[in-house]
């Protein structure tokens, strides 16, 4: 993802928009590929985790850009940005820092975390049980080091969860 920059097309959509009652606004930002896609920028007295929500975590863009990309928008990032290594029920070789990604369809991205500590089965498939990842929900705590298998619980209306690696 590129920094949002005025200079460069990027615009600010609109100046008050909330995300879970917290104030903000959204932007027009764009992906390496030069794809335009929407996200959310915290207002000047936002603070703490109520900054950014789980796609801006595990996508990296709040720490590097300061902005959350809207999950009707992720698909778009992902498949610029990221390797897909398929459902997280057969993927292999899942390592720290990949994201997981649980979609309630193809195009809606309900939920993403970042994997910690990776733990696999003998099949060498992830196993939830056991892995660590960090996560959390809209705007708020993030929570480090919580086992994907409790995720997963949360957000039980998913239809699955894919494993994603940036790309090089």
């Amino acid at each position: 993802m590129q920094p949002f920059d005025l200079t460069s097309g990027d615009q600010i959509l609109n100046q008050n928009a909330l995300a879970n009652n917290v104030s903000g606004m959204n932007l027009s930002v764009r992906t390496d590929l030069g794809n335009r896609v929407e996200a959310w920028r915290p207002g000047p007295g936002v603070t703490g985790d109520q900054r950014f929500f789980c796609h801006g975590y595990a996508l990296g863009t709040f720490g590097a850009h300061m902005y959350t990309v809207w999950g009707g928008f992720l698909p778009r990032v992902l498949a610029d940005e990221y390797q897909a290594l398929g459902r997280v029920d057969v993927a292999r070789g899942v390592r720290s820092r990949d994201v997981l990604v649980w979609w309630l369809g193809a195009t809606d991205a309900y939920h993403s975390a970042v994997v910690e500590e990776p733990v696999t089965l003998p099949t060498g498939a992830l196993n939830q049980a056991q892995t660590k990842v960090s996560s959390k929900t809209g705007t708020g705590p993030l929570w480090k080091g919580v086992l994907a298998e409790d995720v997963k619980q949360q957000y039980r209306a998913a239809a699955y969860v894919e494993v994603y690696r940036r790309n090089p």
